[in-house]
């Protein structure tokens, strides 16, 4: 995607209702703009989660004199998962015990707190539980795509869970046992990313995987599913997106519809 096309998108995604009004206006993929509209919360909310647990106490006494935290998440504009992990937390509840009831609600003794954090897992579409599993999903997804694409070449590989089971490090989703070429690039990796490849994700892979990968296994290939800005800087390694796997239509497809809402 070009850079002034993103960036017009990007700036009027704000909820999930301008995810498809804007698919419709730029012929784009709502799963595309779903997932971009998800990157930008997060970047938004790392952003502001130091000068929100500045005022925590404000926040706590409020929730106290009887302000939701639906509301306080509206409020401050903070995700209601994390603003239920707040409340609870002066609630004097550890993290570890807040991520584990997340999981079992019902087992929050104060009734209250109970229905309110039920209803802030059930409209958070970034943060919650649920959203998590459904993004570890449409990894899971995309990795699949990549393993059916190579087994269809019959070209061997090892997988993650396969090479860390050995016991080495850092390592990519699939390393190939003999190099194969792409794009005149002979190619001993591929990493497969859910996402969609802005500056902000390229920047932060490149530094934490992406250079490494390169420099222990040789050059490689990144595979940005829901699209990536069209000039990312690449060094040792392609940068791909779902256009590439074209004979997998039905899987591709499936991934896109995959949006992170209910």
């Amino acid at each position: 995607m070009d850079r002034q096309t993103y960036q017009k998108i990007y700036s009027s995604l704000n909820d999930f209702k301008d995810v498809f009004r804007l698919s419709e206006e730029y012929a784009q993929p709502t799963g595309m703009l779903a997932t971009i509209l998800n990157q930008k919360i997060v970047k938004m909310t790392r952003f502001k989660h130091r000068r929100i647990y500045s005022r925590e106490q404000e926040l706590f006494s409020r929730w106290k004199q009887g302000r939701s935290i639906l509301d306080l998440a509206e409020y401050t504009g903070f995700p209601p998962t994390l603003m239920a992990s707040l409340i609870m937390k002066n609630c004097d509840i550890s993290k570890k015990n807040v991520n584990w009831l997340f999981k079992n609600i019902e087992l929050i003794e104060n009734r209250r707190l109970r229905k309110e954090v039920q209803k802030a897992l059930e409209t958070d579409h970034f943060f919650s539980p649920h959203a998590h599993e459904m993004q570890c999903k449409k990894g899971e997804m995309g990795e699949a795509v990549v393993r059916k694409w190579l087994d269809d070449r019959e070209i061997l590989y090892c997988t993650e869970a396969e090479i860390r089971a050995k016991g080495d490090g850092k390592t990519p989703d699939f390393v190939l046992a003999n190099p194969l070429c792409v794009d005149n690039l002979m190619i001993n990796w591929i990493e497969s990313k859910a996402l969609f490849g802005d500056d902000f994700e390229h920047e932060h892979y490149e530094k934490k995987q992406f250079r490494e990968y390169a420099e222990i296994f040789g050059e490689g290939m990144v595979v940005y599913w829901y699209g990536c800005l069209e000039d990312l800087p690449a060094e040792g390694y392609l940068v791909k997106n779902h256009s590439f796997f074209e004979d997998y239509q039905e899987e591709v497809n499936e991934l896109f519809d995959y949006l992170v809402y209910w």
